[in-house]
């Protein structure tokens, strides 16, 4: 099988390594306390102020950075990770594999604790695949993805359903969308196509790209619909169905995708720009003051939100996994928030503390710092691993030497830990990129 990975430019690395700049100076007073000791002044470090990639171009390999591996290794690992993931032919419940085909020109990927197919997974995999530079297997997950989850018709048109029956013929089990899915699908299909070019049919990456996200802001609103981004709080909703609530998802505040779109959607330019900028205020708004911790739901102002459908839906768990992976990619390629760096120090000290007290961190808290559960989330270790990206700590690398050290998921919950898992090895290896309108194969 083909390599899937591009050479990592040990010029651009050396140079970024040797011109990184640290100090001893707070970002902001906000970041101190008026008790501070010693202990607390040696963690006050500013993140690397270099441009972030968007502008230069260049993307950090961590693992060699901080002396884990060679690029070798990290070529190697960033490959059989892939591999592992989408070409295995372990597709058992105790299996390796999350990508199952269908005949010879499709496939989907399988949540197989739920056993069922998710928008959330079709569209992780697109993202992945895409960054991989694998074409075959983008196209196979977006036919898939057109031919049985995208609305043709009423109100939910260009939506696509948030879940599936994993069996033919491939069965609705719910109509309504997951608006995260369209996030990823979109941002998914601009990079390929600045990557691949346009292809015919469904395969005019861009066009189906536009058509997604025009569907995303400006449905009209029913008795019981809005659409699945808020022009007046120019946030992203977790649903779209009033009867449960009109609110939002930390984890679906992905402001470097928004920048992107602010720049290559055909519409609402200035919305997604907006969109980034509140994105990066409401995350620092929606993290717990001493643990760093982020809600599943919450309401736009930040405060968690309860459901009825959900029993840790206040609480940080599942969802929230990603959110600090989502704030390295922003830190990564653009850099212009430093709060980022306080929201990845307190995140990252709580859990430094728990895994010092209690020999691993638990996958579900309160807000507060409880635990609410009896297991561990190897998603969340990686996820966590790529704090590093923002802050210069001891501790956040240390995290990325466990993501290092981890096996790649298998077995019953393989499908979010390794999706989860795959993101952060792409980050920390420097392979997840942005691939704008100029990088396109003629």
């Amino acid at each position: 099988m083909k390599s899937f990975i591009s050479n990592i430019q040990h010029d651009s690395l050396l140079k970024r390594v040797k011109t990184m700049v640290f100090c001893v100076l707070p970002l902001s007073l906000a970041a101190c306390s008026s008790s501070m000791d010693e202990s607390d002044t040696a963690k006050i470090v500013t993140p690397n102020t270099t441009p972030g990639a968007f502008y230069t171009g260049e993307y950090r390999n961590a693992f060699v950075e901080f002396g884990i591996a060679s690029p070798e290794k990290v070529s190697r690992k960033v490959n059989d990770t892939y591999k592992q993931l989408f070409y295995s032919s372990s597709r058992s419940e105790n299996g390796k594999s999350v990508f199952f085909p269908v005949g010879q020109d499709m496939g989907f990927i399988k949540d197989i604790g739920s056993n069922d197919i998710r928008s959330e997974g079709m569209s992780y995999g697109m993202m992945i695949a895409v960054q991989m530079n694998d074409q075959a297997m983008f196209n196979k997950l977006w036919k898939f993805s057109k031919t049985y989850m995208q609305h043709k018709e009423g109100w939910y048109k260009d939506y696509f359903a948030w879940h599936l029956n994993p069996d033919a013929p491939f069965a609705h089990k719910s109509e309504n969308p997951a608006p995260d899915g369209e996030l990823y699908f979109a941002m998914a299909l601009f990079f390929a196509e600045h990557r691949w070019g346009a292809g015919e049919g469904i395969n005019q990456y861009k066009v189906e790209a536009n058509r997604i996200l025009q569907a995303m802001v400006n449905k009209p609103e029913t008795d019981s619909q809005v659409t699945m981004f808020s022009r007046d709080e120019k946030q992203i909703l977790f649903v779209t169905e009033k009867s449960l609530g009109i609110y939002t998802d930390p984890s679906y505040h992905v402001a470097a995708f928004y920048e992107l779109l602010g720049r290559w959607a055909d519409q609402d330019k200035q919305l997604w720009l907006d969109a980034a900028k509140v994105s990066r205020d409401y995350l620092y708004n929606a993290s717990h003051p001493k643990t760093g911790l982020f809600s599943e739901y919450a309401a736009f102002d930040g405060t968690p939100q309860i459901t009825s459908f959900n029993d840790i839906s206040h609480k940080s768990g599942y969802d929230a996994h990603r959110v600090i992976g989502n704030m390295a990619m922003d830190n990564h390629w653009f850099n212009v928030d430093p709060r980022q760096q306080e929201l990845a120090d307190r995140m990252i000290g709580f859990f430094t503390n728990e895994y010092a007290r209690k020999g691993q961190n638990y996958a579900v808290h309160e807000m507060d710092g409880a635990i609410a559960s009896k297991w561990a989330s190897s998603g969340q270790n990686a996820m966590n691993g790529t704090a590093a990206m923002i802050t210069a700590s001891s501790e956040a690398q240390e995290f990325t030497e466990r993501l290092w050290d981890q096996a790649v998921p298998t077995g019953k919950w393989r499908y979010y830990d390794g999706v989860l898992y795959m993101f952060s090895v792409l980050q920390m290896s420097g392979e997840y990129k942005i691939y704008g309108p100029t990088d396109a194969v003629k």
